[in-house]
């Protein structure tokens, strides 16, 4: 076992990175972005945002559910931030989906107040149900609109918003059928730009070498996939077999992890969230993950080998179509949680470490999947669609906002 522990060569890693800064031109937009409730939303909208914010001059609004994913992702963006109660009509029964029908014309005409006192050039929905009236004010008030879907399955909110908006950008080409009838562009998954700046390439482990692992989990569902990868650690640890891993676990499990990991003498870091994700995924040579599209479009525009454990109730199994993905491109395994136990797991991450050429193999096939340039070709896409609508090629704004005033 490598005396170097992970949590020192991260917090190295962190203390040597740094970011690189492009010049903006001189045009300006105001964007509007709505959608949230969970990281896979979130952090996409992000990444397009700072594209644009690296062209022009940009006022941005986002129009959010209030949680704290969102809070915590855009505390330190100088954008405007606003709450917009809206409740979901997916998962409930007869009586709240007729409730959340009476309330909807109340949350579009929020919207509509919202839009016009921001006066933005175009709106972007990024998914969750508080898109949806947002995008149907965009279309009452004349703003251009367009959405982006992050997953291959479409949520309810994207399927629905689909034929009011002007264009949609999707991340799978087998997203498009989905789609029909309506303006699509498969451009992929934006990943914000502090991951990209902070992606050094790290050689592959020999057969004899330590092996560095990371563990995703996270809030939601990952409990299961916790408990499970900590007792395939723990068999590889038994065996003699040489690795060090960082365990992201969520807030739920991180004491229990931690004295589990503790207890079994296992060279691991445990870490409730790690903010610095481009040097995780950089330290790491595997990486083992649920099936989120955000964390995928990630893992893939780095270049990593994954094994996928989807989240088993995950919303019409859309982890699965993603993880699904990334098994035929070749790019890593998938395994469902209830077909593979830890000893399973242990073996399926020995073969790996036995075998660095199969390592090699899936890192050149995630890279060829991944696409690490799609934040900044669906910004060129916003813009000129919001040029094309308003028939400006620069300083948008102006013109923009008398426009959303007269339709108010």
């Amino acid at each position: 076992m490598s005396h170097t522990k992970p949590a020192d060569v991260f917090e190295n890693m962190i203390d040597s990175s740094s970011e690189n800064n492009r010049e903006r031109s001189s045009c300006s937009v105001k964007l509007a972005i709505t959608g949230g409730g969970t990281g896979g939303h979130v952090f996409p909208g992000i990444a397009i945002a700072e594209e644009i914010e690296k062209k022009c001059s940009l006022e941005c609004l986002w129009i959010g559910t209030g949680r704290a994913v969102e809070k915590k992702a855009l505390k330190e963006k100088n954008w405007l931030y606003r709450v917009l109660k809206v409740r979901p009509l997916k998962g409930k029964g007869a009586m709240d989906i007729i409730a959340a029908l009476v309330h909807l014309p109340v949350s579009v005409v929020r919207a509509c107040l919202m839009l016009r006192k921001f006066r933005p050039d175009i709106v972007l929905g990024v998914g969750g149900y508080v898109s949806g009236p947002v995008l149907v004010a965009a279309r009452l008030l004349g703003i251009p609109s367009a959405i982006h879907e992050q997953n291959l399955l479409p949520g309810l909110a994207n399927k629905l918003a689909a034929r009011l908006v002007d264009r949609v950008f999707v991340s799978f080409e087998a997203s498009k059928p989905y789609f029909k009838g309506v303006s699509v562009q498969c451009l992929g998954n934006p990943v914000r730009k502090q991951i990209l700046n902070e992606v050094t390439h790290t050689d592959l482990p020999g057969a004899e070498k330590n092996m560095h692992i990371l563990i995703l989990g996270g809030s939601q569902g990952a409990t299961g996939l916790n408990r499970l990868v900590s007792s395939a650690l723990k068999i590889l640890q038994q065996s003699g077999r040489k690795f060090s891993a960082i365990h992201q676990t969520g807030p739920l499990d991180f004491e229990k992890m931690r004295k589990f990991y503790r207890d079994s003498g296992i060279n691991v870091a445990v870490h409730k969230f790690i903010s610095e994700m481009g040097i995780a995924y950089s330290w790491s040579h595997l990486i083992i993950c649920r099936a989120g599209a955000t964390t995928l479009a990630e893992v893939t525009a780095i270049g990593k080998p994954v094994i996928c454990i989807p989240y088993p109730y995950s919303a019409d199994g859309h982890q699965g179509l993603n993880a699904r993905v990334i098994a035929d491109a070749g790019a890593g395994l998938y395994f469902e949680e209830e077909d593979v136990g830890a000893v399973r797991l242990a073996s399926e991450i020995e073969k790996l470490m036995s075998h660095p050429e199969r390592l090699a193999a899936m890192t050149h096939k995630a890279r060829q999947l991944g696409k690490p340039e799609a934040a900044a070709k669906i910004a060129d896409a916003v813009l000129t669609l919001c040029r094309r609508m308003t028939g400006e090629v620069c300083s948008i704004k102006d013109s923009r906002g008398e426009a959303v005033h007269s339709h108010v």
